[in-house]
Parts: C-alpha cells; structure tokens; sequence
C-alpha cells in the first residue's frame, strides 16, 4: 500500500456521519409550554439578551367551559411585558379545553434568570383567572448571542450608557 492510499483509506476511515432522523434539536427550538393545572402555566422562551425586546408568540390551551379570556389589569403595571395580541383558535380541538394564540412584548432588563406573568381572566366570571408565568434566561453584555427559538424575535435595543444609573460604581472620592 503506498503512502497516498494510505492517507486517503485514513481520511475515509476517520469521517463523521450524523443521521438526519435522529436529529433532536429540533425539539430544543420551540418555546415550551408546561401546564401546571387549570389556572398555571410555566412558559420557556429560552436564552435572550439583555436591554433587548422581544415579540414571542405561542399556543396555550384553557379550559373550554370558562368562555373567552381577556388581559386582566395589573396595578402597577408591568412594564417589561404585554400582551399585544389574544385570540382564541377556531378548528378541530379537544372540547375540555380551548387553545388561545397569544403574543406578547417582552424587555430583557437584567441578566440572568427572569420570571415575569401575565394574568389572564374570562370575561365572564372575573374569578377564573389563568397566570402566565413567562421564564427567560438573560445574557449579559459580552456574554455572546442567544439561538432564538421558533417565534421569539429580536424588534428592538435598548441603548444604555456606560457607568449609568444601572452602575454600583461610587466614583472616586
């Protein structure tokens, strides 16, 4: 065997091959919607970046028998996340449960982990209520850029200056 079909049997040999069928990231790209019961819902929208909004859309599901849900009002409210759209889905579904498409503007105002909710309540019977509770893993500045998952989209920076309020700095004496 000569020196070059050598190198040329090795560099065949030594080849990496992924299947495509048993490609998982996939699953790891949708924002994951956990119900905790009837009136709790975790939301995870994944790695986002800090001083940066959002627009995140998904489905979630509700009980059918409690009517439509509107945004209820928060005092005081909050303003690193909104609902911009609501709507229930029209179609074949289960008839336990109803599924609503929201969107929501969401600001990334500090690093690491956020937990932000929204509630929802049925425009029938203000007692029933439904929390979104919206989590996010915040990069800081320098920390790198996030893979967004499916229907979270960057809209927008916020610009902050160096040495800002945002600052423990006390300056020099």
């Amino acid at each position: 065997m000569e020196i070059e079909d050598f190198h040329q049997h090795e560099v065949d040999h030594h080849r990496v091959h992924f299947n495509e069928a048993s490609d998982t990231f996939g699953h790891d790209a949708d924002i994951v919607v956990h119900p905790m019961n009837d009136s709790h819902i975790n939301i995870h929208v994944g790695f986002l970046q800090i001083y940066h909004r959002y627009e995140i859309s998904f489905v979630f599901h509700s009980r059918e028998t409690i009517g439509p849900l509107a945004v209820s009002n928060q005092n005081p409210p909050n303003l690193n996340l909104r609902v911009t759209k609501l709507h229930s889905m029209n179609g074949k579904h289960d008839k336990s449960e109803k599924p609503y498409q929201i969107t929501l503007e969401f600001f990334a105002y500090k690093e690491k982990l956020i937990r932000e909710q929204i509630v929802l309540e049925a425009c029938d019977s203000s007692s029933f209520t439904v929390t979104l509770l919206i989590h996010a893993q915040v990069l800081g500045k320098g920390k790198g850029t996030p893979f967004l998952k499916n229907d979270v989209h960057c809209i927008g920076h916020e610009l902050v200056k160096e040495g800002s309020e945002h600052s423990d700095w006390q300056g020099f004496d």
